[in-house]
């Protein structure tokens, strides 16, 4: 697996007449298929609340602060207590002086309070380089280097960035640009004092609103003609609310709600719902002041509407789909979407992207103490298996389309399975792996804690295209060891060798080999333990791809051939052609070349039959690097560049930059050393943003053209 830099892309000719597209980066334009293409001027802002109040003195403060020029872009810090506004006062002043930032306004959230794992800095750098038309498969891996181009991107413009929900002073700083016209705009409950002192940033503290801004939001939300019937009752209606923001916007909307009742006979509803919650509340808990205001709004939702709203506290990752609430919920669909809708309208959700949706913290909280009053243990339990198994079937049609013709063994799914997304193409399996990557990892864990081991050890099997895709080294090995440790605990040794040996190849990629070999080795005894042919033939495999990668070409061939003839027995093609495409490799450092040869076309045949680009690509590559002996140097740069295509149009960018490699040591051996030296750069440049072990054997080839 292998693949391009991310940044532009230039063309280089080598005297034989090719054209290898090799990738660079560049500040000003980015470049991609041939073609330039202006950068986006993106415009990610959330939408502003129509019935905004107050905040002056905050508002004025903030157009000082964009006002400033010094060294680097300045840092604003809006911080304060849940619920008091921090972000709809970003927001409001963004929108407000939007002509300040002719070139886009970036905004991502980093769920810092959120029940599930928070996002991080190279969550937040991967979306803001997609939306400044950086293509997916060109992101850079490593934090690092996602940060210098994102830097290099915003050279010679004027743009917002607002961070949501920050609680390091790290996740900002990895987005700080380095020039003054941009703004960087970021809300906490932190007052992140390490910001302060280390990068100057200015911090604005919001505490609740004043009684008089209280009372205009409620007017706001109410309407005059009917808070002006009853002021009294505004002003303790206000009191009742902790004169807290998002407490008055969701009391004022359950007011507005009911038109034709007296202001006074509601607000004794809320007295009702306050006293009854009295017993609830303890000193320091953060809920004390807005659940009563909760209540009363929750109460007055349609009884399906209500239970949408607490199933969801369910969900173990951050963010939501409508497809992911349908089967949390056991509900169609399309009365989802309604009752969505509905929570979206009343400002208990927010809808963050088409169909995705996200809860105000306080409110997941409240909503779970309701899920846990409300619903009994064995409605909890079978709405998270469905949830959980419902990701796994989902992973698993992922991978049918990202690997075809893999075994896949059956496992039992507790979900309907016309819920389960159907993937029409690659890109879009792709796409849904990275969309909800976050949400997987936490399902795995929630799984865990569950005790649903099946769907603990099988769903990080079902994402192992897309992990030796995309190499999301970290996640890839957390997940793998979470599914081993419930493997081992429910006895299931099947997935227990098949979690080892994909832990044998991550860090066999990583370049960890004693460990690689350890768990390699522990599967394949596993594999002959309990009978399973076809997995001790990949496991074989596996061991001899890691005998090959420490030069250990003779033990190599003996794992490979041995590989080789329980597939052929068993007639699995896929199996067959990656052993063969296997051989290919250690035949040709053997310098057994027409072998190696035979052995990659009836590889390259096979894997153009199934359907597996992927495969294609990579055998491709090796074949390009045999050709160089058998027939020169025009065939090998023709096939190496057909692998290149094929790799950055799946969007494998280990695979890009391993054939990029592979292409230097063509135009080298051919005396074209400027041609090598590009390859070389764009090749070092994608295994550095991986945080790949292979960037150094690169590095190393590039000094020694010096």
């Amino acid at each position: 697996m292998e693949q391009s830099a991310g940044g532009t892309r230039n063309e280089v000719a080598g005297s034989a007449g090719n054209v290898v597209q090799v990738g660079v980066v560049r500040g000003d334009v980015h470049l991609h298929g041939g073609r330039g293409v202006s950068p986006l001027t993106p415009h990610q802002l959330p939408g502003t609340i129509p019935s905004f109040v107050g905040r002056e003195a905050e508002l004025a403060k903030l157009d000082g602060l964009a006002a400033r020029r010094a060294g680097s872009a300045p840092i604003g810090i809006v911080a304060g207590s849940p619920g008091v506004g921090k972000t709809a006062l970003a927001v409001h002043w963004a929108w407000r002086e939007r002509a300040r930032f002719p070139d886009g306004d970036l905004y991502f959230d980093l769920h810092g309070y959120s029940p599930g794992p928070a996002l991080t800095a190279d969550d937040a750098l991967s979306a803001f380089l997609l939306a400044l038309d950086v293509p997916g498969e060109k992101v850079p891996r490593g934090v690092e280097a996602k940060a210098a181009l994102f830097r290099s991107l915003l050279v010679g413009r004027r743009m917002l960035i607002l961070l949501d929900n920050v609680t390091r002073p790290d996740d900002v700083r990895a987005v700080l640009p380095s020039t003054p016209e941009c703004l960087l705009l970021v809300t906490s409950r932190s007052s992140l004092p390490g910001l302060v002192a280390r990068n100057s940033a200015y911090r604005i503290t919001l505490d609740m609103l004043p009684p008089a801004d209280s009372a205009a939001l409620l007017r706001e939300v109410i309407g005059t003609d009917r808070t002006d019937e009853d002021p009294g009752a505004i002003g303790e209606l206000a009191d009742r609310c902790g004169h807290l923001p998002l407490a008055l916007r969701i009391a004022g909307e359950r007011v507005a709600a009911h038109p034709h009742r007296r202001l006074g006979d509601l607000l004794g509803q809320l007295a009702s719902e306050t006293d009854r919650l009295d017993v609830l509340e303890t000193d320091g808990d953060e809920m004390s002041a807005i659940r009563a205001v909760f209540s009363w709004s929750y109460r007055a939702l349609a009884p399906e509407t209500a239970r949408v709203f607490r199933m969801l506290a369910l969900h173990p990752g951050p963010t939501f789909s409508a497809a992911a609430t349908a089967v949390v919920t056991g509900e169609p669909i399309g009365s989802v979407r309604r009752w969505l809708g509905a929570l979206t309208d009343g400002y208990l959700l927010m809808e963050i992207g088409h169909e995705r949706y996200r809860f105000h913290d306080l409110l997941r909280v409240y909503a779970k103490e309701r899920m846990d009053e409300e619903e009994t243990q064995e409605q909890r339990e079978k709405a998270v298996r469905s949830l959980l198994g419902w990701y796994l079937a989902c992973a698993d049609s992922a991978d049918r389309v990202l690997t075809p013709r893999r075994r896949r063994v059956p496992y039992r799914s507790p979900v309907n399975t016309e819920s389960v997304v159907a993937f029409r193409a690659h890109g879009d399996a792709l796409e849904w792996c990275e969309t909800e990557r976050t949400n997987l990892v936490s399902a795995v864990h929630a799984a865990v804690d569950a005790d649903l081991p099946e769907i603990a050890c099988r769903l990080p099997l079902a994402l192992w295209a897309f992990f030796t895709l995309r190499k999301p080294w970290a996640d890839w090995v957390a997940m793998y060891q979470a599914g081993l440790a419930a493997a081992r605990r429910c006895g299931d040794r099947f997935s227990e060798a098949s979690l080892l040996a994909g832990l044998g190849i991550a860090h066999r990629d990583l370049r960890r080999f004693e460990e690689a070999m350890t768990y390699l080795r522990t599967a394949l005894a596993i594999r002959r333990e309990i009978g399973d042919d076809w997995g001790e033939a990949q496991a074989l495999v596996s061991l001899g791809t890691a005998h090959h990668e420490q030069s250990l070409f003779t033990e190599a061939l003996r794992c490979l051939t041995d590989g080789l003839a329980v597939f052929r027995r068993l007639g699995d093609e896929w199996g067959e052609a990656q052993t063969l495409h296997c051989l290919g490799r250690t035949c040709h450092e053997l310098g057994r070349s027409q072998e190696a040869h035979d052995h990659l076309r009836q590889a390259l045949t096979i894997r153009h039959a199934i359907g597996y680009r992927y495969g294609e690509a990579e055998t491709l590559a090796v074949l390009g690097l045999v050709c160089e002996q058998l027939t020169g140097t025009g065939e090998a740069v023709r096939f190496l560049t057909e692998s290149l295509g094929i790799r950055r149009e799946i969007g494998d960018r280990y695979g890009e930059a391993a054939t990029l490699d592979d292409l230097g040591e063509v135009w080298r051996a051919a005396g074209e050393t400027g041609t090598a030296r590009t390859c070389w750069t764009g090749a070092l440049t994608i295994f550095t943003d991986l945080g790949a072990p292979r960037a150094a054997e690169v590095y190393a080839r590039l000094r020694d053209l010096d």
